[in-house]
């Protein structure tokens, strides 16, 4: 919201010369060819090539709210997955990335071919919707964008035999209660993460800015934060890159010799047997959980 933007002196962005981040990108990449539980945390930095706003940038959604200025408009009526969210799903591919959280709820990590079970979306997708009666989530072809703000309701109801539950919209508001299943999962992996690499995100939101630095006390664990801003983990982390996630991304997968593959649409809503594996893999919270909205089941 507008009151989390960032004040002028946070909000300035820097870029490392082309010498520091040269060398950078060989350091980064050799942590993740000998890292053993890899995971990647992504925030609204990743999207904006494909013409998405961030939201505490220079021109970020709460920084022109807070100055009292309509935000920009969108610049892609339908957005694609970027170079960089191709780059995970290669990275997926060849057994370096473990698990993938992000806080976005644009959609384009599923939309990219990263695994539902490989995947934590903290904030929700805005292509999903879910039944607190019976838990089943649904997967729609199309952003779910007609729904009442606090019951998130849409409209729909649960297919599931004998339910009839009402269905909500899951993208998660700052006035909502996290989704517990998928926190709890998030939490597990950055447990057992012994390189956490934070890409185009403020970190300034609790709790998804907290599991990175799980851990890094024990001496077993490293955090790169890959961010244009400086942010208040950047202590803590063993490697800062001030760059383009894009820039960052393209650079390391040459370094470590990958190619990344093209984006192509895999028409999700259409393939029955992904849709059984986004059914199993992508609980989005307690069934019966009424904390996340206002009003009856």
């Amino acid at each position: 919201m507008a009151h989390t933007a960032l004040n002028d002196e946070e909000i300035k962005e820097y870029f490392d010369n082309p010498e520091e981040l040269d060398e950078k990108i060989k350091k980064l990449a050799d942590l993740i060819r000998n890292a053993k539980h890899f995971v990647v945390y992504t925030g609204a930095g990743i999207s904006t090539s494909a013409g998405i706003n961030d939201f505490r940038g220079p021109t970020g959604v709460w920084t022109f709210r807070a100055k009292g200025i309509l935000p920009p408009a969108q610049t892609v009526r339908n957005p694609e997955p970027t170079l960089t969210h191709m780059a995970f799903v290669e990275l997926m591919r060849k057994n370096y990335l473990k698990f993938l959280v992000s806080q976005n709820c644009d959609g384009l990590h599923l939309k990219s071919g990263i695994p539902t079970n490989k995947i934590g979306e903290l904030h929700g997708n805005s292509n999903c919707e879910a039944c607190a009666k019976c838990g089943k989530v649904y997967y729609r072809q199309e952003r779910v964008q007609n729904y009442e703000h606090k019951t998130w309701l849409t409209g729909y109801f649960c297919s599931t035999p004998d339910c009839n539950g009402r269905l909500r919209c899951t993208t998660v508001a700052f006035t909502q209660s996290m989704p517990d299943i998928c926190l709890d999962r998030a939490t597990r992996e950055s447990e057992i993460c012994d390189l956490s690499l934070c890409m185009g995100t403020s970190m300034r939101v609790a709790p998804a800015c907290t599991l990175p630095a799980m851990n890094l006390k024990s001496g077993e664990k490293t955090m790169v934060i890959v961010n244009l801003q400086k942010t208040p983990y950047d202590d803590l982390c063993k490697l800062r890159i001030f760059a383009r996630c894009d820039d960052v991304i393209r650079m390391v997968m040459k370094e470590l010799n990958l190619t990344i593959p093209p984006y192509t649409d895999l028409k999700l809503w259409l393939n029955s047997e992904w849709l059984n594996d986004f059914e199993k893999n992508w609980p989005f919270r307690t069934v019966g959980d009424t904390s996340w909205f206002s009003g009856d089941i």
